[in-house]
């Protein structure tokens, strides 16, 4: 009867301790902190793009964009078009950091 009293007790201690009943973790990140980092890179693959794209000839911009790999931009030799879809996709990227509630840096 100890036997099974002691095997009992044991086993419910052990269990008790290690089911982390009652703890509570705390989230080291959190998604918004990575869609966060997301839209910054974004946001500055995209300035980089408008730069090398206003710097760049007619002639060698489709190759440029070609190689730069920003997504949701046009990708043509019409330099205005280009610029303009990277101006819109910089204003919904800015939309969307203002809205997860972002940091904002300043340069």
């Amino acid at each position: 009867m100890k036997k099974t009293l002691l095997i009992t007790l044991s086993t419910l201690t052990f269990t008790t301790l290690f089911s982390a009943c009652g703890q509570v973790s705390v989230p080291t990140h959190t998604n918004t902190e990575e869609e966060c980092l997301t839209v910054q890179r974004n946001l500055y693959k995209v300035e980089k793009f408008t730069d090398t794209v206003e710097k760049t000839s007619a002639f060698h911009l489709e190759e440029a964009a070609v190689a730069m790999n920003v997504p949701k931009i046009t990708v043509s030799n019409n330099k205005r078009q280009m610029l303009r879809d990277a101006a819109k996709r910089k204003k919904s990227l800015e939309a969307e950091q203002k809205e997860l509630g972002c940091k904002i840096a300043t340069n």
